[in-house]
């Protein structure tokens, strides 16, 4: 990422500040992904409005005291809406799986923002106290006792739903919803995608004779390329708006035919390449028509793959299929299939089991268990 392209206009406090400024073209200069950069930026610059007018020495030798107050009104705070088509935190489904308004995952990605922002600056001299004011948080690794970071971190399983509810929701989104919203909503689930992945999608990155996409480093989260299949009905629905809706958008605003797959019908933008939070505001919409407020855009890519474990598919091929930089990541789907995992560890354990098996039924005979 070029330095002149860090959007200063999007962070105008870090852009202003010298310090903060540094911090995310050292970020840009170490090649950290854009999204990573603005990612750190954003989160900077709301560290910078939190102190608002503050003489940039407080800021610069700020204590754990402000520190912990700051943290303290991460965790109350409401999370910040921002304009149509861009990024948008969703207070209904925050609530609904975390019980308050700022997910966890963004709390935490602030806080090792500002953590890193802070060591940035005792590595440059720039602040005289030698302490980082955030606290690490330790696991107790190499005999060191166990230290709670600012935030503690509740793992949840993703929310997926039960067949019943799937196949409900499939039959809504192909029998009622527009040519787009169906190519987008399908093809997110059929290839597991993250958004970026889907928005980035070029009608030349689909190769229409072998039924796969795809997807370029530079859209994917661990920047690693990979082709992924897709079902023929699915293809068939890309096809089919890519041929009607798109082609018209293209031939009356002068598009790319072999550019980005999904674009703006929108009076403001049309035939222009939709922005990632598009289809945040696309599958809101779909969900409370369908009623389902904790389906999110990353459900789909949860239930493809909950699918392909159901099906029998190795971890590793899940894990290629879906961009995992491994395994362990790809693990999550065997908890969301309880009852393969519970068929599994019955088999390996069972000659292990035998005694208390035939004691319970031997007391079962003898009128010894109710």
């Amino acid at each position: 990422m070029n330095i002149q392209e860090i959007r200063w206009e999007c962070y105008p406090r870090v852009g202003s500040f010298p310090a903060a400024r540094s911090f995310v073209e050292r970020l840009a200069l170490k090649g950290k992904r854009p999204k990573t950069v603005d990612s750190y930026a954003r989160a900077i610059e709301d560290l910078l409005t939190y102190f608002g007018g503050a003489n940039p020495n407080l800021i610069l030798e700020a204590d754990e005291a402000d520190l912990d107050r700051y943290i303290a009104d991460l965790k109350q705070r409401g999370p910040k809406k921002r304009g149509r088509g861009g990024m948008m935190e969703d207070e209904t489904k925050i609530r609904y799986l975390t019980g308050r308004k700022l997910s966890d995952n963004t709390i935490t990605q602030r806080i090792v923002a500002c953590r890193l922002f802070y060591d940035f600056l005792l590595r440059k001299r720039l602040r005289s106290d030698p302490m980082n004011p955030i606290a690490r948080g330790s696991d107790g690794r190499d005999g060191q006792r166990p230290a709670r970071g600012p935030v503690s971190r509740v793992s949840r399983l993703p929310w997926v739903p039960s067949d019943e509810v799937w196949n409900q929701f499939l039959r809504h989104v192909i029998l009622h919803e527009d040519a787009r919203t169906k190519a987008m909503i399908l093809l997110t689930y059929d290839a597991a995608l993250r958004r970026e992945e889907l928005m980035s999608l070029r009608v030349d990155d689909v190769d229409w004779a072998r039924g796969t996409i795809t997807i370029r480093a530079e859209t994917t989260k661990g920047g690693r390329m990979r082709y992924v299949p897709v079902s023929a009905g699915v293809l068939h629905l890309v096809r089919s708006y890519i041929e009607s809706d798109r082609r018209a958008l293209i031939a009356a605003y002068d598009g790319e035919e072999t550019g980005p797959i999904f674009l703006s019908q929108s009076t403001r933008n049309p035939g222009r390449s939709l922005a990632v939070g598009a289809f945040d505001e696309i599958v809101e919409q779909v969900r409370d028509r369908v009623g389902l407020p904790a389906l999110t855009p990353h459900t789909l890519r949860h239930q493809r793959c909950t699918m392909l474990k159901r099906a029998g598919v190795a971890l590793d091929d899940i894990a290629l299929f879906a961009g995992h930089r491994s395994t362990a990541t790809t693990r999550l789907y065997i908890h969301l299939v309880p009852s393969e995992l519970s068929k599994r560890i019955r088999e390996k354990i069972e000659p292990f089991d035998t005694l208390i098996s035939s004691l319970v039924e031997q007391g079962s005979r003898s009128g010894g268990l109710p």
